[in-house]
């Protein structure tokens, strides 16, 4: 029995065959005979045999295998569209290949150049924040130039010219403003956000703005901005016991809402009646149950990028064309009595 990993070079050498029988037995080509087929398989299952992919793939030109990079799978939002890729993926006979980026150019390149060498026929790409904030996108420009199909998701950069899977960050927050004010009668609404931000949430911003400016005359807001995480949330800890007249937060992803949440409960008090609504997913709803969650409908927004990947890679059109498809976002409420 051999000892090291068994090839079609060491089973011809053992069956006295050539390589070419070898690999055609293998694949159960009519070329062969039954009495060839049967002992080129008997010895296979008898050495361990495991064909090399990686091999056959190069031979046919396609791999079918994707890369997928995101910036962490800390993030429960990250975490479910890597579920729902892996799944469309799999119903189509397509494996998986998943990096993750730190939100750094340096490593999304080194990700984006190792799949790209030959490792996959096409990428799924949350660009870095580095990248969105430098404007820094030379390196997925290049892939795209050169022919390598790729959908970005998620984070909005209008400088790549590819397949993109967004959300209507914009409409999201203005109806879910909408609904602390009209719903929840919230007057005085609390909104968090970094100094340098990302224009996904940039546009939520400016939702949740323009909302809270059509009720004006009796809703008002409070903008808190600071550059660190930390900071936002001392700022609101501060703010909302200095200021009774709080009633509302509005949250701009999932960190801005486990702070809001963890300040209003480290309150404790009996008075205090705050409304939360924010960009997250149901498991925040443990913790309070009156949220409001703007579900982005992470899966869906996966298996959206797998199809739209997988319709460019069939298709064999990868400079021109391209589309953005926008998924559906939820307001999931809680009723209060």
């Amino acid at each position: 029995m051999p000892s090291s990993r068994t090839t079609l070079s060491t089973m011809s050498k053992a069956l006295n065959l050539s390589i070419s029988t070898v690999s055609k037995a293998l694949s159960g080509s009519h070329e062969i005979g039954d009495k060839t087929k049967k002992r080129v398989l008997e010895y296979a299952k008898q050495s361990n045999y495991v064909p090399n992919s990686l091999a056959s793939s190069f031979r046919r030109g396609t791999t079918n295998t994707i890369g997928l990079i995101l910036p962490n799978v800390l993030n429960p939002f990250y975490a479910k569209v890597l579920v729902g890729v892996e799944a469309y993926l799999s119903e189509k006979g397509y494996k998986l290949i998943t990096a993750i980026s730190n939100d750094f150019i340096e490593k999304e390149t080194k990700n984006l150049s190792v799949m790209s060498s030959g490792f996959v026929d096409g990428l799924i790409l949350c660009v870095s924040r580095e990248a969105v904030q430098k404007k820094d996108f030379e390196h997925i420009k290049t892939l795209i130039d050169n022919g390598t199909p790729i959908v970005t998701f998620d984070r909005i950069c209008e400088e790549i010219d590819c397949d993109k899977v967004i959300t209507d960050d914009y409409k999201a927050a203005f109806d879910a403003t909408q609904y602390l004010i009209t719903q929840r009668h919230c007057k005085h609404i609390v909104i968090t956000s970094k100094t340098k931000t990302l224009s996904h949430l940039t546009l939520r911003k400016k939702g949740f703005i323009k909302a809270a400016n059509m009720y004006k005359s009796k809703v008002k807001y409070t903008l808190i901005t600071d550059e660190r995480s930390i900071g936002l949330k001392d700022k609101l800890s501060n703010l909302l016991k200095e200021d009774p007249s709080v009633d509302g937060i509005f949250c701009l992803n999932e960190k801005s809402v486990l702070h809001a949440i963890l300040v209003t409960n480290k309150l404790k008090k009996e008075d205090c009646n705050i409304s939360i609504a924010g960009f997250c997913n149901d498991m925040q709803s443990k913790y309070d149950a009156t949220l409001t969650v703007i579900n982005q409908n992470a899966k869906e927004m996966g298996r959206a990028s797998a199809k739209l990947l997988l319709d460019r890679i069939k298709s064999k059109d990868n400079r021109y064309n391209f589309s953005t498809k926008t998924i559906d976002v939820s307001l999931n409420t809680k009723n209060l009595h």
